[in-house]
């Protein structure tokens, strides 16, 4: 589906945006259950982490992933 908006664009480069738009379904939301169903976290410290979340998606689901999680043993 070729439109005004994605018309410059090769196939790679819809691949790319099509990929990013998955991820951001994908990560996003994940972050933020994680976040609520954290045990480790007090209500304000869960506020201000879904509230980066919300603000930054991309770099708040990602800083929280690697930096706010903890780590658990498998």
């Amino acid at each position: 589906m070729i439109s005004e908006y994605t018309s410059g664009f090769g196939l790679w480069e819809l691949i790319m945006i099509a990929f990013a738009v998955i991820a951001l379904l994908l990560v996003i939301p994940f972050a933020i259950f994680d976040t609520m169903r954290s045990k480790d976290l007090s209500t304000t410290q869960k506020f201000l982490w879904i509230l980066f979340i919300l603000v930054a998606p991309y770099l708040g689901a990602v800083v929280y992933l690697f930096w706010g999680r903890k780590q658990k043993a498998i």
